[in-house]
């Protein structure tokens, strides 16, 4: 069988003893210019003869190669079977003479790590034929794997923005019709049931585009500046109901420098979330903690989680006592409808919600096992914000009491959508409130009613439409009309968009929405005096 070949019977290959090699091998081996330098190197290299075998290796080789390492074997005897056959073809092709290979290799004792081999040839007068250099590769693995899963995770989530924006407008058609006709047909009505089950799944259909919305990062987010611990604190009582009371729960922590900046309501469905989870892989029965602390920006490193800027955080932890998460599917438990639930048990989108909102936040989330694989803590951490001074409160300026009938009565909106049976809906809807509508279906209709000098007290526009978009045209319609009162509606709002019009003091709205939210927020944009 010809040298090299791949199919030779390595079971019962015999290394060649130390003593057997030619002295040109045996000199470089004690060389006070080789030796050294070969066993002082970081990186694992090994020195070939011209049979291809290795006659000399660094401990960095040793440690590297493991159990597979002897003197006096070849290269790709230290391979898996699968990735053998090239590296024994590339070692004859560069002890040959040939070009310097580089090779991705799995070795027998880390088959699932795979290595970068680098064969490099050298010129006969040195008494060698080949030098192998093995570089570990396991942490570009790594970060190649989390871009892949981040690219993935990206290119999902522009996916789900994309059909949740027009979900919600279907569904805030549905909602508004459905109230419409609930007024018609009251309690003890025969439809009412029937109108209520409509409402019903549509709201059902609402909080599941919302959970696409965040896991895509585009869900339209109320920030405030808020105590994590506090908060966590005010979630103990509703914790305690849905864990029920096997499992024992506690809550510890406190924060005294640094405050959150993010929207309350989505940290409360991030900490639920990750509560339920722990409820079901500790079967009803166990412990769960959850902690509140501070990291400060020198401390970060500490942490181990290179990706992390060296900020001010707010960690927030929630341990369970649980089955643990398998290494296995540990890479994917934040991408969006995997679970490990029986059918019907699960939409795979609660942890990647969870994922969706904390980075859309600022912040980053681990998962880690615990003592011997058993139980799982979820690690939270947001950007910590300075806590301000406390001032004085203000008292509230008296309001006089006003009807509902003499507030909308007589107020002219224009508005702008896109979808015909949302502005159907919303027009009907304001009209019968008693406010004065106009429609346009664009931005550009919207604009030519405005040159008009068309009486106008407030502007409500959808953000997403063809051509113009909504904050371009309230931009536009704040320089024709001052003082216009403006308000925006959209199923998602890109962040920069939300920011600029927030930036303008513009009223949002995020779709579904209830007609009465659209109503107040119609009169919370009314001109002073209007």
């Amino acid at each position: 069988m010809a040298e090299g070949d791949a199919t030779t019977d390595w079971a019962a290959f015999q290394p060649v003893a130390a003593s057997e090699w030619p002295a040109p091998y045996a000199e470089n081996l004690t060389s006070p210019s080789i030796g050294p330098l070969l066993l002082n190197l970081p990186i694992a290299m090994a020195l070939l003869d011209s049979q291809g075998r290795i006659i000399s290796a660094n401990d960095a080789m040793i440690a590297t190669a493991g159990d597979a390492w002897r003197p006096g074997l070849r290269p790709e005897q230290m391979a898996v079977a699968e990735d053998s056959s090239q590296l024994a073809r590339a070692v004859a092709e560069v002890v040959a003479g040939g070009e310097s290979r580089i090779l991705r290799v799995a070795l027998r004792n880390r088959p699932d790590e795979p290595q970068d081999i680098r064969l490099i040839a050298i010129p006969p007068r040195l008494g060698l034929a080949g030098v192998i250099a093995m570089r570990d590769i396991r942490e570009q693995l790594r970060l190649e794997a989390q871009v892949a899963a981040a690219s993935r995770m990206q290119a999902v989530g522009q996916l789900a923005g994309g059909v949740a924006h027009d979900f919600n407008n279907l569904l805030t058609a549905v909602l508004a019709f459905a109230d419409q006709l609930l007024e018609r047909h009251p309690a003890g009505d025969p439809e009412y049931d029937a109108l209520m089950q409509i409402r019903r799944n549509g709201e059902r259909g609402a909080t599941l585009v919302r959970q696409l919305l965040a896991f895509a990062r585009q869900q339209p987010q109320r920030q405030t500046l808020f105590d994590a611990f506090q908060l966590v604190e005010g979630l103990q009582p509703l914790l305690a109901q849905l864990l029920g009371p096997a499992i024992e729960l506690s809550v510890t922590g406190r924060c005294r420098n640094y405050m959150v900046l993010a929207d309350p309501g989505q940290i409360e469905q991030v900490i639920v979330n990750l509560a339920v989870n722990a409820r079901d892989a500790m079967s009803g029965n166990g412990r769960l903690q959850v902690h509140v602390s501070e990291i400060a920006g020198r401390h970060i490193a500490a942490l181990g989680h290179s990706i992390m800027p060296p900020t001010d955080h707010v960690a927030i932890e929630i341990t369970d006592t649980g089955s643990g998460i398998p290494a296995a599917i540990r890479g994917r438990i934040f991408e969006p409808f995997f679970t490990t639930k029986p059918q019907g048990q699960g939409t795979g989108l609660g942890l990647s919600t969870v994922y969706g909102i904390v980075k859309q936040t600022g912040g980053y989330i681990f998962a880690r096992p615990g003592p011997e694989g058993k139980g799982t803590t979820f690690s939270v951490y947001l950007p910590g914000r300075p806590r301000p001074q406390a001032a004085a409160p203000e008292p509230a300026a008296a309001r006089p009491a006003v009807s509902a009938d003499a507030v909308n009565s007589g107020v002219r909106v224009l508005l702008v959508e896109d979808e015909p049976s949302v502005r159907t809906v919303f027009a009907r809807g304001l009209e019968r409130q008693g406010m004065l509508v106009v429609t346009a279906e664009d931005a550009m209709a919207a604009l030519a009613l405005l040159r008009e000098e068309w009486p106008i007290d407030v502007l409500v526009s959808d953000v997403m439409m063809p051509g113009i978009d909504g904050v371009e045209l309230a931009t536009e319609a704040g320089r024709l009309r001052p003082g216009l009162g403006i308000v925006l509606m959209s199923g998602y709002a890109e962040l920069p968009r939300h920011r600029e019009a927030a930036a303008q003091k513009m009223r949002f709205l995020a779709k579904p929405f209830a007609l009465a939210d659209l109503v107040a927020a119609i009169h919370e944009a009314q001109p002073a005096g209007g």
